[in-house]
């Protein structure tokens, strides 16, 4: 779990988060080159993706990014004319509001606190669906699906709470800045500023691993998370100080690899997953359910985290496979065409011509 902290936790949803700011800046320059009404553009992408998000979270598996995704888009479009130099400022602002949101909760004695009310609602669902002392866990490995779904909706309905608490909403956005920057500045050719990705690279690694550490051997010392304690504002500034810059080590790193032909070959075996990315990323909730829900295998509790590790390369593998066969005939995922075709409003086909290759 130490090591799962130190180096997964946070980065990846903060990697998306920048990515997606990235296809931002793409987007705008694409759709206003071609005399297209971005701000519209984008608001559909947005409702459409908000959809797919809340059919995710309250229906499939409450542990969804794509709502939070596409409710910040709506305000990270405020931003789409914003300076470059504003762009970094509000990064950090953002990145520092969520410690700064704690101090307050604290100064307060928890009156500030947001996750009450969403507990309240999560605890009245679970026990409608299970009766008094019914837990997330009994609820999820039922036989009976109409409480796994009322399981999954009763902890759906308390991560906003924890969202608040958290700050997510504010890192998110940031990260979405930050992307924005990039995707002006670097793209269409990031490597030509190779020099700046080394120190990004760098500078990532020992800021992000020396926060990210202290945000692990806390989280394993006390077995919380951000808690409104002294301990936890530490915590929370170690995440703050560490997330980010170990996140854009990552993809500097990366970016980096895919500069040398041996890099190149080697990450393009991942372009596959990469072009059906919400695709699989819903196909992993689907796979998870299956095998660890009551409607599944049920093997929640059963078998400990440690079966993760062989577990995630066979299912990457099978998604892998999965992704490479359906490109060969199709023009992009089915998540992805279903997302465009709400986006655009004009149908496209989905399927390739015989002779494409």
């Amino acid at each position: 779990m130490f090591a799962m902290n130190l180096f997964v936790e946070g980065k990846f949803y903060s990697l998306f988060s920048f990515l997606f700011g990235v296809g931002f800046a793409l987007l705008q320059d694409r759709t206003e080159r071609r005399g297209g009404d971005f701000r519209r553009l984008f608001l559909r992408r947005m409702a459409a993706l908000l959809g797919i998000g809340l059919f995710h979270i309250l229906v499939l598996w409450h542990g969804d990014i794509l709502t939070l995704y596409a409710l910040m888009g709506f305000v990270f479009l405020l931003f789409r004319r914003a300076a470059d130099r504003a762009l970094l400022g509000w990064t950090l602002v953002l990145l520092g509001m969520p410690l700064l949101f704690q101090l307050a909760m604290m100064g307060t004695g928890g009156a500030l606190d947001p996750t009450p009310p969403f507990d309240a609602l999560s605890r009245t669902l679970r026990e409608a669906a299970g009766g008094p002392g019914a837990t997330l866990f009994s609820l999820r490995s039922s036989d009976h699906p109409w409480q796994v779904f009322l399981g999954n909706l009763a902890n759906a309905v308390q991560r906003p709470g924890r969202y608040l608490q958290t700050g997510r909403p504010e890192k998110v956005l940031a990260m979405f800045l930050l992307g924005l920057w990039v995707g002006r500045r670097l793209l269409p050719d990031p490597l030509v500023h190779r020099r700046l990705l080394v120190r990004v690279l760098g500078v990532g690694l020992v800021l992000g691993l020396l926060g990210c550490s202290l945000f692990a051997w806390i989280e394993a010392e006390t077995g919380q998370s951000f808690a409104l304690t002294p301990l936890g504002v530490v915590q929370t500034l170690a995440y703050a100080v560490g997330v980010a810059p170990l996140s854009l080590a990552y993809a500097s790193g990366f970016t980096l690899l895919w500069g040398t032909a041996r890099g190149q070959r080697l990450l393009s075996v991942f372009v596959p997953l990469g072009r059906m990315a919400l695709t699989n990323y819903l196909c992993q909730t689907v796979l998870g359910l299956l095998l660890f829900y009551g409607y599944g295998l049920n093997l929640m509790g059963r078998v400990g985290s440690v079966w993760l590790l062989p577990l995630t390369p066979v299912l990457l593998a099978a998604q892998w496979g999965f992704s490479v066969l359906w490109l060969r005939h199709h023009s992009q995922g089915p998540v992805e065409w279903v997302w465009r075709q709400l986006t655009y409003g004009r149908p496209r086909p989905l399927r390739l011509p015989a002779h494409s290759p």
